[in-house]
């Protein structure tokens, strides 16, 4: 069956066409009115992946940022948010439902698990590249798919909240648990280092040190100074012996000629032999006043030999006392040695009990530090996640869309109506045309008296029964 013939047995059969037509767009239109309404209910929500409570605030990586958000997605969608969506909005305390859940669920689930687990079959969320997230409810009451939606937007702001201030909670309590043992080791290790410089008398370790090492040089130079000294001491004192062993007078040694007394001694003496010798000549040996300066001169030759002997005297003494003051002050630098070889030591152990305590500092520190970051993120007010558009109660239904129904009715109902007609018209084949009579009959066409119009006429008669009774009679044999 060509196209032209087609049409031709549309337009034949055109009544059956039109009932199968209006047949069609009737049924769906009565399926569209009869088929429940329901209402689709939509927030959204604007999430920002940097969250400017936190006292070091990162930035995330594309990547890293396309997680965080599918990530919130699914958490929107988690048992716990539509949890607590049934228990903000009360749901099983409405009319039915516990009558419901107790037909339909087992005792193993909760009332709420199972209201639950009903909203997450009707709850549709989707993003899109951007940070919006959209959250939709359908339901068959439009107040309710709006609670829903909304329901779920509160849920999961304040299940965010609860997600970030918990953990940070636990851990401030946890950070202020050691924070008390790491102040008492602290506390400890400083009470151990302050005893130790206490107990050995050390006010600060490098200022000792280097008090201690100028002590130490300064009591080296002086017993090198008391060595010179000794030295020299020595070299004066013998000399004097082997001059006195040798005979010579006691006036020839060195020490007694540069002696500032005794050359005083000297003039005072040549000054009053001088005058002697002038009163000799002039009063005669046995004047008194002759007699007087004569004892005079006698007194202060008696002196100068005193004295010689005790500055010869003297330079053995000083002999003694700069080797006392060589050996004190040797003993001296030893013990100087000895104490500094036990500052190092006392800074060795100073070094590590300092150590100690400058470990245990920061150890605190951190901890103190962590514990403040927590206890300040653990009184968050608000999360990263803000309410962009709330859900508003839907006015017209989303499903059934009659509009789209009918214009879907029109075009099934024309192909279903025009596989009707065609179904029709090959069971039941009828002369359409004069190309039916030539293509069937394969009888030529020898003319045509006027325009032909098809009547709807059997291709053939129709069969019928003979008055015999026997086998349907044909007219003429079936051409195909």
């Amino acid at each position: 069956m060509d196209l032209n013939q087609f049409l031709l047995a549309l337009r034949a059969r055109r009544k059956a066409f039109v009932l199968v037509f209006a047949a069609t767009i009737i049924t769906a239109l009565a399926v569209a009115l009869i088929v429940p309404k329901r209402y689709v209910a939509t927030t959204t929500l604007l999430i920002d992946a940097r969250d400017e409570q936190q006292l070091a605030p990162t930035r995330l990586s594309p990547r890293e940022r396309a997680g965080y958000i599918y990530t919130q997605v699914d958490l929107i969608q988690s048992g716990r948010v539509a949890a607590r969506v049934a228990r903000d909005l009360k749901l099983a305390q409405k009319p039915g439902v516990r009558e419901a859940y107790e037909r339909e669920a087992t005792s193993a689930v909760s009332i709420e698990d199972w209201i639950a687990a009903g909203l997450l079959e009707k709850l549709k969320v989707d993003t899109s590249a951007s940070s919006v997230i959209t959250v939709t409810y359908t339901s068959s009451d439009a107040q309710k798919a709006a609670d829903v939606a909304n329901g779920f937007a509160k849920a999961y702001l304040q299940t965010t909240l609860e997600l970030r201030t918990e953990p940070s909670r636990e851990a401030a309590e946890w950070f202020e648990d050691q924070l008390k043992g790491l102040r008492a080791q602290m506390t400890q290790a400083q009470t151990k280092l302050v005893s130790y410089q206490k107990a050995k008398g050390i006010t600060y370790a490098d200022e000792r040190s280097d008090v201690e090492a100028s002590r130490l040089t300064e009591l080296s130079t002086q017993y090198l100074a008391a060595k010179n000294a000794t030295y020299d001491s020595v070299s004066r004192y013998k000399n004097a012996q082997e001059m006195l062993a040798k005979g010579v007078s006691v006036d020839s040694i060195p020490d007694v000629l540069s002696n500032a007394h005794i050359n005083g001694l000297k003039v005072d003496l040549a000054r009053a032999d001088g005058r002697r010798e002038q009163e000799s000549t002039v009063l005669g040996d046995n004047h008194p006043v002759y007699l007087r300066t004569l004892a005079e001169v006698q007194g202060i030759k008696e002196k100068i030999q005193v004295e010689m002997k005790k500055l010869v005297i003297g330079l053995g003494n000083a002999v003694e006392q700069n080797r006392r003051r060589e050996d004190e002050l040797k003993a001296a630098m030893a013990a100087q040695a000895e104490r500094i070889n036990s500052l190092k030591d006392y800074r060795i152990e100073l070094a590590a009990l300092n150590r100690d305590v400058e470990s245990a500092q920061r150890t605190y520190d951190s901890v103190l530090a962590r514990f403040t970051a927590n206890k300040i993120e653990s009184a968050a007010k608000m999360t990263n996640v803000a309410l962009l558009t709330p859900a508003v109660v839907p006015i017209n239904p989303a499903h059934p869309k009659v509009g789209l129904i009918t214009i879907l009715a029109v075009v099934v109902g024309a192909l279903f109506a025009a596989a009707v007609v065609y179904v029709l018209e090959t069971i039941d084949r009828r002369v359409r045309s004069r190309a039916d009579l030539e293509s069937r009959l394969a009888v030529p066409s020898l003319g045509r008296l006027s325009k032909w119009q098809p009547t709807g006429a059997r291709l053939l008669p129709a069969p019928a029964l003979s008055s015999a009774g026997g086998s349907p009679a044909r007219a003429l044999p079936h051409p195909w």
